[in-house]
């Protein structure tokens, strides 16, 4: 009994010191409170703006024209260019089809895209996208899609005599590999759809004109660069195959940057596209996916309908 009465005694006493220090704890908290105002004279700096980092990598996305093979060694030494100059390490992507890299950088995954004609005109009031150049070919910023056809079996002259046939497009937003073909046939009240027996779709200049030559279709959309290299690396391939239609001239593919970029980011980059073609280590590599030199954009080039006066063919 004796022990559980001092028991009792223990329990209240400690009771009674917590309860003391739980009172003075919150004592301390509301004297601390109370001390602390907000001084609305006073302003806090504003914080710094986001700045791209050097050690951002610079993400530099590409459709190839050509052969994957045989061009994306180029692709990487231009990359690779880019990121020297603007000392910031680089990635480079490639896609398949004109809208997976379209989409890549309308979606924050590139900094840098070398668009098609096509995709650019598709996709030109994207906001997010900005041109800084576009590629000078065999001379000049333009260019335009040939219809050609492999005249080594049947007679064909014109546009309607494939009715039924079979073609090979580039891509379905490439402007020489798709759509000015379709504009012609919208002229005659027919679609691609309605009107070709069998298309198919390459992804490849080359792979669209490879499928001539091998008889695999009977025309294709083309563009005129990759004829006209074709017909220079072989020209007894101008024994079988003609052109039977042209494009308007339209500006080359151009060089986009992403807006979200910083305006410095942008002008560096601008500059190092316009200045690529001096450094001799990059000449090679322009040289062989078919670049002389990039240049600024005219934006009549992509609008306005320039006479047909074709380097092709006819």
């Amino acid at each position: 009994m004796i022990s559980n009465n001092w028991g009792g005694i223990l329990n209240r006493h400690v009771v009674i010191i917590l309860v003391c220090v739980v009172a003075m704890l919150l004592s301390g908290c509301q004297n601390a409170r109370s001390e602390y105002q907000i001084d609305f004279t006073k302003s806090e700096p504003a914080p710094e703006p986001f700045q791209e980092s050097r050690n951002d990598p610079i993400r530099v996305t590409f459709s190839s024209l050509l052969a994957p093979a045989d061009t994306i060694k180029h692709y990487r030494k231009i990359a690779n260019h880019i990121g020297e100059q603007l000392q910031r390490p680089v990635i480079l992507i490639q896609r398949k089809s004109y809208r997976e890299m379209s989409m890549l950088i309308i979606n924050g995954g590139a900094d840098i895209a070398l668009l098609s004609a096509g995709a650019y005109l598709t996709y030109r009031n994207v906001e997010e996208l900005e041109p800084i150049a576009v590629q000078e070919r065999m001379g000049v910023p333009y260019y335009q899609g040939y219809l050609v056809v492999n005249n080594s079996q049947e007679d064909i002259d014109h546009i309607l005599d494939l009715r039924g046939k079979s073609i090979a497009f580039t891509d379905p937003i490439s402007y020489s590999g798709y759509l000015f073909v379709n504009q012609k046939l919208a002229e005659l009240n027919e679609t691609p759809e309605q009107f070709f027996g069998r298309s198919m779709y390459t992804h490849n200049h080359e792979h669209s004109l490879r499928a001539i030559m091998d008889n695999v279709v009977v025309a294709a959309a083309v563009n005129n660069s990759v004829f006209e290299q074709a017909l220079q690396k072989d020209p007894e391939l101008a024994k079988n195959l003609k052109v039977i239609a042209k494009s308007k001239q339209l500006s080359t593919g151009p060089v986009v940057v992403n807006r979200n970029l910083s305006e410095e980011e942008k002008k560096k980059i601008k500059h190092i596209f316009l200045t690529m073609h001096e450094h001799e280590a990059i000449q090679a590599a322009l040289k062989g996916i078919s670049i002389d030199r990039f240049v600024p954009v005219d934006p009549l080039l992509f609008d306005s309908a320039h006479t047909v006066t074709g380097r092709g063919r006819s």
